[in-house]
């Protein structure tokens, strides 16, 4: 794997799943405790094996290129929670992800230039 862009994306769905399970065991306020055990059990697996991504990008890649594409998670979040749980995005929502999204493209281009020069 030569790019880190495939382990960070799949960091980024580990952790748009752990938000979305995190979601519904708040929307149930009359959970068991068994029920509550396997959605706490559920989330610290899935950031478990985000962590051992990470620790594989980090090692392998620079921090500088793998830590800003994991930011990619504030605007995927920002949409589904738009469309899966119907919450609005102000203006202000919609402004600061373009503002991540741009820095994110920057960082890449950046990257991508410096692979060029080497």
């Amino acid at each position: 794997m030569s790019h880190p862009l495939f382990a960070v994306t799949v960091t980024v769905v580990l952790g748009l799943v752990s938000a979305i399970l995190l979601k519904e065991a708040a929307a149930r306020p009359a959970l068991s405790w068994m029920m509550m055990a396997l959605f706490f059990m559920g989330v610290m697996s899935v950031n478990a094996f985000r962590f051992l991504i990470w620790g594989y990008v980090h090692k392998r890649h620079p921090i500088s290129l793998s830590y800003p594409l994991g930011s990619v998670f504030f605007p995927l979040i920002l949409i589904l929670s738009h469309f899966y749980y119907g919450e609005p995005i102000s203006t202000n929502k919609f402004i600061a992800s373009l503002i991540i999204m741009l820095g994110v493209g920057i960082i890449g281009l950046e990257e991508k230039d410096e692979s060029v020069l080497a």
